[in-house]
């Protein structure tokens, strides 16, 4: 894993370098949002938090749906020593959930990549929706 991880900190610099530095700064905010709560939908859950919102990411023609929990209460948060939420990619496509490795621990358990897949499909449909509307939103579902 120190592998990918020294392989991503050269690559995506240069990534971001074709782009221009105008495109590399994206304020926040900038990105489309939805917060989604257990429950509240007809499909599996799929992850380990009772909510948290979806984003979608769309840069370089190429739609990326990201799950984040919700800013921790339990741990102080303090300048200097915060606690980041936790976030994983949503996506049917097994190569793109490596880059979740980290924060694994954050999806449900799961007896296989296939169960995975199946929870996480209809909440990468329903991301990539928010990239296509193109807008952030306040919504809640």
């Amino acid at each position: 894993m120190q592998t990918l991880a020294a392989a991503m900190s050269v690559v995506l610099p240069l990534a971001f370098a074709g782009e221009g530095a105008a495109a590399a700064y994206v304020p926040a905010g900038a990105f489309p949002e939805i917060t989604i709560r257990k429950g509240a939908t007809a499909h599996e859950w799929p992850f380990s938090v009772d909510e948290g919102t979806l984003t979608c990411v769309d840069y370089g023609g190429r739609q990326t749906v990201i799950f984040s929990e919700p800013w921790r209460t339990d741990v102080p948060q303090q300048p200097g020593s915060m606690t980041l939420p936790r976030s994983v990619i949503v996506s049917a496509d097994p190569f793109a959930l490596l880059a979740s490795h980290e924060d694994r621990d954050l999806y449900l358990p799961f007896d296989s990549l296939e169960t995975l897949i199946r929870r996480l499909a209809p909440f990468e449909t329903m991301g990539r929706a928010l990239c296509a509307d193109g807008q952030p939103q306040d919504k809640e579902i």
